[in-house]
């Protein structure tokens, strides 16, 4: 598994990104490792809590294509379209 690397303001978002997470899930996730990192990604996409999916975006907002790039090859999928205008957006709530 290849080292993810990330600004310092990704890491801040992902770092409140994790402290949202466990406040509604009781679960951390070791931001150390590369697998702890997508576990988190993956939890922080599936949530329905506003508060994580701001979290989840302000991360995503941060990355480059690069970045977009290596976390798909893990099977983390940022569609940053997604996340500019979230689908339940579109559809009318």
């Amino acid at each position: 598994m290849a080292t993810l690397i990330f600004s310092q303001a990704a890491v801040f978002h992902l770092q409140q990104l994790a402290n949202h997470l466990y406040y509604h899930t009781g679960k951390r996730h070791r931001l150390s490792t590369t697998q702890g990192i997508i576990d988190l990604l993956i939890a922080g996409g599936e949530s329905h809590a506003p508060d994580v999916k701001r979290c989840y975006a302000a991360f995503a907002m941060e990355l480059n294509k690069r970045q977009l790039d290596a976390l798909a090859t893990q099977g983390v999928i940022i569609d940053p379209t997604d996340i500019l205008h979230p689908k339940s957006a579109r559809q009318g709530g």
